[in-house]
């Protein structure tokens, strides 16, 4: 039993450096300008040494370092969360706003950030239900950020 957590947890460290992919993802909101299909899984997330990078619709890139990262949510916590954000920010638009009102089942991940200009930034993705928990251990791990209404 102590042999299995044991590796379990080598295991655990040895994955934090590795780059991992997640690729059935979907943008619902946030202050990044990006057109997407809020109703496709066409968002990809990297996460490699302390760095995520984002892609939208293979169209849109953008990389925010972990220490960026002010706040990490889960569930209708992440809804409220961005929703506050995006309302406070200059960057309001259409596809910003989408779906911010309805209450969900889904898997919600919310991640605020302090772009480099200084200014907020919030994300809000749908996360496939085989993949939202090891995306939140991963993004805890890299930011140091406890998950608001975690799971």
């Amino acid at each position: 039993m102590l042999g299995l957590a044991l590796v379990l947890v080598l295991q655990c460290f040895s994955d934090a450096g590795a780059d991992q992919v997640w690729r059935k993802l979907r943008y619902q909101g946030g202050t990044i300008e990006a057109k997407v299909n809020p109703f496709d899984w066409n968002t990809t997330l990297r996460a490699s040494g302390n760095q995520l990078e984002l892609t939208f619709a293979g169209q849109k890139t953008v990389r925010i370092q972990a220490s960026q990262v002010t706040a990490l949510s889960y569930g209708q916590k992440a809804y409220r969360r961005v929703g506050d954000m995006t309302a406070l920010s200059f960057l309001v638009t259409p596809v910003a706003l989408f779906g911010m009102l309805h209450k969900s089942k889904d898997h919600l991940i919310g991640i605020q950030y302090k772009a480099a200009d200084g200014s907020p930034g919030g994300i809000l993705l749908t996360v496939n239900k085989d993949e939202y928990a090891e995306l939140l251990m991963r993004l805890k791990a890299m930011t140091g950020k406890p998950i608001e209404n975690g799971p």
